[in-house]
């Protein structure tokens, strides 16, 4: 009895007092303030550039530089709107990064099956040259692509810029990481039920991988939507610009007037905010899932 109480002592005597704490609580606030500046110089530029889209240009340039604009206008948008190749410009993007994107999902969830689902000789020698594709800079295969394309009298059309990102190396990486974790009775039981390999594919498989595919969506569509090297290589006439390479002619013709440089940047930017906000459960779950399995 007396050793149990002994021991009690020396456990209360053990045990962390609240001073003991405060360092984990100066961390936790240390953190916080960390998060906050982050967010604020993140978040900050964006917001400040769509509250400025709405102001005329000598607002754009007071100083010190006012939060809300006065008086709130929407004749920048309207000038946007106005030139004849904006509306073309966009309408080329969401060919490129639609295309891109529908493509390359179908593709990579392909090969993502075949990868880590499937058997067969040189399996784990494809994979490992599809991951050494991912540290080639893409400036070296400009030229290559370049040259390809225009063999096949392909430059300056959509066919140019879809064609050479329908089946990115990392996308394939994402798939093949995500579908290892799915188990194997999924298989199993479609096989004893008759079905056939393709069937498996696109009635169990695929809608076990939503995340995965999700997080492929938005990464291709917004590459695609904000690529600027390759369209300025594969195009030569500027009505079939996409948005990033119009905006910059654009930026060439209004080079001073920063209020309609503002109005026509947010519309390279709302897109791909609208589609992460929709998405960003499904985008998560699949980045976390997809790094898991190694």
């Amino acid at each position: 009895m007396a050793q149990v109480t002994s021991r009690s002592v020396q456990a209360t005597q053990q045990t962390p007092t609240t001073p003991g704490k405060r360092p984990a609580s100066w961390v936790r606030i240390v953190v916080y303030v960390f998060l906050i500046i982050f967010t604020i110089t993140s978040v900050g530029p964006l917001i400040f550039t769509f509250i400025s889209s709405f102001k005329t240009m000598g607002d754009v340039l007071a100083f010190p530089p006012t939060l809300i604009p006065h008086p709130i206008i929407l004749s920048n948008y309207q000038v946007v709107f106005g030139n004849p190749l904006f509306l073309r410009w966009m309408l080329n993007s969401v060919i490129y990064a639609g295309g891109a994107t529908v493509l390359n999902m179908l593709f990579s969830a392909m090969a993502g099956y075949a990868l880590g689902r499937m058997n067969f000789p040189g399996k784990n020698l494809v994979f490992t040259f599809t991951l050494a594709v991912m540290m080639i800079p893409s400036a070296i295969t400009l030229i290559p692509k370049f040259l390809i394309i225009n063999n096949f009298h392909l430059a300056n059309t959509y066919w140019a810029l879809i064609l050479p990102a329908m089946a990115q190396p990392f996308s394939v990486f994402i798939m093949v990481q995500f579908m290892k974790i799915l188990p194997k009775e999924l298989e199993e039981s479609a096989r004893i039920d008759g079905a056939s390999r393709w069937r498996t594919f696109y009635q169990i498989i695929l809608p076990q991988v939503k995340p995965a595919l999700t997080a492929v969506v938005i990464l291709t569509f917004q590459g695609a939507w904000n690529d600027f090297q390759w369209p300025l290589v594969a195009l030569g006439t500027q009505n079939m610009y996409t948005l990033p390479l119009g905006l910059f002619f654009f930026k060439s013709t209004y080079y001073t007037q920063y209020n309609l440089l503002l109005a026509g940047s947010m519309f390279n930017t709302i897109p791909i905010l609208i589609l992460f906000f929709i998405f960003q459960r499904y985008f998560i779950e699949g980045a976390v899932a997809s790094g898991v399995k190694g």
